[in-house]
């Protein structure tokens, strides 16, 4: 476990070396990570609905944890789409994917959207992009404004297209190490992978300690196990151990990430780069652990609270010091992030795209509440072809303390759900009326379709990593909650 006496994240006054004279941002994405997969998101846990309490999973993320008691944690901070292109393309354009225009993975950031780093760099800043997964590769587009941009490359770990944690990490101080403009500011942009299914990459100590103690079953994180996993919940035979064991799994890359992270802050802390500097730990989407009979253990299909509330944290110092110990209640997107960072650090640029400044609710101030949106990237078997290919799927929006969850495609009406934990039912006609008012008046909203031609590398990357084989669910599925272990 990494020490947690790092001077960046414990505030102590240790000696550190002399700063160089710059601005330091470091953008750390965490794929595939649902808020309550973190220690500090407690107050917003959906874990366990079907377990007594002393069964529920418990996280173990120290350094996401101390950056939160050191900075800004937005409670309720929510992705648009669940997938990772799509979502990361939010936050670096300001911009919804009605605005981007990024379906899901494959589909390239169009060449007329404005990012983040390509404003950043024509203000004088060094931009550095290290990423784990091909979903991001740099044919995508993301990588539009970054002077140094490395992505996972062919095929690596366990013959899929992206990187361990533990490679991502040093590949990030290494760029860092080899810049070759060590006068202007740095922007750092890292994103981990590991939470994404299969479950492999973690320390085999650290898998035994987050174990189900004594379990002696099946499920060891393959893409194998969490297909028999998905049958027995589709037939009511789930056993109970194994979905811990499924959880604690995810949960152990989860705290295998977090490790990285503090290797990544202790290390960039050790360079002298964190003394006037900007920490922001954000996720691009959660996922399904069993809450779903159709989709048991997935993204893509489902815009409820657990796939589409990410943890979003911010930590700074010097002249981006933050408040510190803020937890911000009103709901916000990521949507929202691109332009707060911009008007943070380079205030004099173009606006980013349609999202807010945050700046003021984690000093305490009111900001008026906004409609907040999402909508499904799955299954791709019945997108459109006449409209935006995602209309025929679940989509959501949250307002007025609620969600309301639609699903066209699977004939559903619209459920009006409490925004708290466990995405309680809700019963208020009146503000049921008003939510699908306004989620129709956002799908009205959507372009036109988009077609896309992917390359053979493309599509080989994207199959390997489970985002090209998405079959339509079972007959006997059943209803949600129906066959809960």
């Amino acid at each position: 476990m990494l020490p947690l006496l790092l001077p960046f994240l414990s505030g102590c006054d240790e000696p550190a070396p002399a700063p160089e004279p710059r601005r330091v941002v470091v953008l750390i994405s965490w794929d595939t990570t649902r808020a309550d997969a973190l220690g500090c998101y407690a107050d917003t846990n959906h874990w366990g609905a079907q377990l007594p309490a002393h069964l529920h999973p418990q996280p173990a993320t120290p350094v996401a944890d101390q950056l939160a008691a050191g900075g800004v944690r937005f409670k309720w901070a929510f992705a648009s789409a669940p997938t990772t292109l799509s979502s990361h393309t939010t936050l670096f354009s300001g911009q919804d994917q009605y605005g981007h225009r990024v379906v899901r993975n494959g589909y390239p950031v169009p060449e007329d959207v404005p990012l983040l780093t390509e404003q950043l760099q024509d203000a004088g800043w060094q931009t550095i992009g290290v990423v784990g997964s091909s979903a991001l590769e740099a044919s995508m587009g993301l990588s539009r404004g970054f002077s140094v941009y490395a992505d996972p490359g062919e095929q690596q770990e366990g013959g899929m297209y992206m990187r361990n944690a533990s490679d991502v990490t040093p590949r990030a101080l290494a760029a860092v190490d080899a810049r070759t403009d060590r006068d202007s500011d740095l922007f750092l942009f890292v994103h981990y992978y590991d939470p994404h299914t299969p479950w492999f990459t973690a320390p085999a100590a650290l898998v035994s300690k987050m174990a189900v103690p004594g379990y002696s079953g099946t499920v060891d994180g393959s893409m194998q196990s969490i297909a028999r996993l998905t049958q027995a919940r589709h037939t009511g035979k789930m056993l109970i151990d194994d979905v811990r064991q499924a959880r604690a799994l995810y949960l152990a890359q989860v705290a295998w990430v977090d490790q990285q992270t503090g290797a990544l802050i202790k290390g960039l802390s050790d360079r002298g780069l964190t003394e006037d500097a900007l920490v922001v730990m954000f996720s691009d989407h959660g996922e399904s652990l069993d809450e779903h009979a159709r989709y048991p253990y997935s993204h893509g299909p489902d815009v409820d609270l657990m796939n589409v509330q990410v943890p979003l944290i911010m930590r700074g110092t010097g002249s981006l010091a933050l408040t510190r110990g803020a937890v911000v209640e009103r709901p916000v997107r990521l949507q929202d992030v691109g332009s707060t960072l911009l008007e943070l650090l380079e205030p004099e640029s173009p606006s980013l795209g349609t999202g807010e400044f945050l700046g003021p609710l984690w000093i305490g101030q009111d900001m008026p509440p906004i409609p907040i949106f999402a909508e499904a990237t799955k299954p791709i078997p019945g997108e459109s072809t006449q409209a935006w290919n995602n209309l025929p799927f679940e989509r959501s929006v949250i307002f007025g303390g609620g969600m309301l969850v639609k699903n066209p495609i699977a004939g559903e009406g619209a459920t009006l759900y409490a925004m708290s934990a466990g995405q309680p039912a809700a019963s208020n006609p009146e503000l049921a009326t008003r939510l699908e008012f306004l989620l129709d008046g956002w799908s009205a909203s959507a372009p036109a379709y988009r077609s896309v031609e992917m390359s053979s590398d493309t599509e080989a990357a994207l199959r390997s990593l489970g985002y090209l084989d998405d079959d339509e669910a079972p007959e006997d599925a059943g209803e949600d909650g129906a066959d809960a272990p």
